[in-house]
């Protein structure tokens, strides 16, 4: 006698949901060896171990190493995400741009911009990997600046230097960002972080 589609069904879940949580400790302790030790040392046996998970169920997930430690670091971009929510902003245009740019520098600072960035580094010399981060980071580009657009709101994004302030804001973060790796410091007291605001305030809030 056949089962019904009803008991498949249900039979099905625990197993995609072991998956699931089996995928997603994965993604966490590659996340956390990027982080702790570079990208040399984040080898698939050392996420195998630290997930505590088989070779059969990290292959099955992941068949490369590229793929697992792209996904890891989006994985860590999404929680944040979601974690995060929707902010209040303030309304006060002056205000929101202090508010924006301030959110926009801490997203440098978090775990996930130095995962990313280990494998930025590590794909210059590793094409396999640079063809599995290319599109990828493409994607995340635009899902980025579809964000930050929603943060400064419609009235401030139809500047039309809006995309000039945006883009100079995101790649004058990054590179100074970059500098904390051998000189950490609080980063609420970067002395850029001054200029960015006022750069962005006598831009957008001029006619």
């Amino acid at each position: 006698m056949s089962s019904s589609p009803e008991a498949n069904t249900a039979a099905r879940r625990p197993q995609a949901e072991r998956s699931q949580e089996t995928r997603l400790r994965i993604l966490d302790a590659a996340v956390e060896l990027l982080i702790e030790g570079g990208y040399a040392r984040a080898n698939t046996l050392a996420i195998q171990a630290k997930a505590g998970v088989s070779r059969g169920r990290l292959l099955h997930q992941f068949p490369s190493k590229e793929e697992l430690l792209v996904a890891a670091a989006h994985h860590v971009l999404s929680l944040r995400r979601e974690q995060g929510g929707e902010r209040a902003l303030p309304v006060d245009p002056a205000e929101r741009i202090d508010a924006v740019v301030e959110g926009l520098w801490r997203s440098f600072n978090e775990p996930q911009f130095w995962a990313a960035t280990e494998l930025w580094v590590a794909s210059r010399t590793e094409p396999a990997l640079a063809d599995v981060i290319r599109p990828a980071e493409r994607r995340l580009g635009r899902e980025i600046w579809a964000s930050l657009d929603g943060m400064f709101g419609p009235e401030l994004a139809a500047h039309p230097l809006y995309p000039v302030v945006r883009n100079t804001l995101f790649t004058s973060m990054r590179g100074v960002a970059l500098a904390y790796a051998f000189d950490e410091r609080d980063p609420t007291t970067e002395p850029s972080l001054r200029g960015w605001k006022q750069l962005a305030k006598e831009i957008l809030l001029t006619k």
